[in-house]
Protein backbone atom coordinates (compact mmCIF):
# COMPACT_ATOMS: atom_id res chain seq x y z
CA UNK A 1 0.00 0.00 0.00
CA UNK A 2 1.29 3.20 -1.25
CA UNK A 3 1.69 6.15 1.94
CA UNK A 4 -0.32 8.85 2.11
CA UNK A 5 2.74 11.23 0.77
CA UNK A 6 3.27 8.90 -1.99
CA UNK A 7 -0.10 9.48 -2.93
CA UNK A 8 0.11 13.50 -2.47
CA UNK A 9 3.16 13.36 -4.27
CA UNK A 10 1.55 11.77 -7.47
CA UNK A 11 -1.59 14.14 -7.09
CA UNK A 12 1.14 16.82 -7.34
CA UNK A 13 2.80 15.31 -10.52
CA UNK A 14 -0.61 15.16 -11.94
CA UNK A 15 -1.22 19.01 -11.59
CA UNK A 16 1.68 19.58 -12.95
CA UNK A 17 1.47 18.14 -15.40
CA UNK A 18 -1.92 19.28 -16.04
CA UNK A 19 -0.40 23.09 -16.05
CA UNK A 20 2.15 22.10 -18.34
CA UNK A 21 -0.63 20.87 -21.01
CA UNK A 22 -2.49 24.19 -20.58
CA UNK A 23 0.75 26.41 -20.81
CA UNK A 24 1.37 24.07 -24.61
CA UNK A 25 -1.89 24.91 -25.54
CA UNK A 26 -1.25 28.23 -24.89
CA UNK A 27 1.74 28.52 -26.63
CA UNK A 28 -0.01 26.60 -29.63
CA UNK A 29 -2.39 29.08 -30.14
CA UNK A 30 -0.61 32.34 -29.40
CA UNK A 31 2.21 31.40 -32.22
CA UNK A 32 1.02 32.29 -35.54
CA UNK A 33 3.11 29.86 -37.25
CA UNK A 34 5.25 27.06 -35.93
CA UNK A 35 8.50 29.12 -37.16
CA UNK A 36 8.49 31.46 -34.73
CA UNK A 37 9.18 29.40 -31.77
CA UNK A 38 11.50 26.76 -30.61
CA UNK A 39 9.48 24.38 -28.52
CA UNK A 40 8.51 21.33 -30.14
CA UNK A 41 4.84 21.61 -29.60
CA UNK A 42 3.89 18.09 -30.85
CA UNK A 43 7.17 16.31 -28.77
CA UNK A 44 6.16 18.56 -25.53
CA UNK A 45 2.50 17.09 -25.50
CA UNK A 46 4.08 13.16 -26.46
CA UNK A 47 6.32 13.92 -23.55
CA UNK A 48 3.16 15.11 -21.11
CA UNK A 49 0.78 12.19 -22.25
CA UNK A 50 4.31 10.03 -21.26
CA UNK A 51 4.14 11.41 -18.12
CA UNK A 52 0.45 10.79 -17.66
CA UNK A 53 0.47 7.43 -18.68
CA UNK A 54 4.24 7.08 -16.12
CA UNK A 55 1.74 8.72 -12.99
CA UNK A 56 -0.96 6.44 -13.87
CA UNK A 57 1.21 3.68 -13.62
CA UNK A 58 1.95 4.75 -10.58
CA UNK A 59 -1.14 4.92 -9.18
CA UNK A 60 -1.76 1.72 -10.23
CA UNK A 61 1.11 0.32 -8.38
CA UNK A 62 -0.15 2.22 -5.44
CA UNK A 63 -3.57 0.56 -5.24
CA UNK A 64 -2.51 -2.76 -5.59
Amino acid sequence: MASERMMQAIGTLERAVHRLEQDADRVAVTVASPQDHSIDIPAARAALRSLDDLIDDLKGKAHG
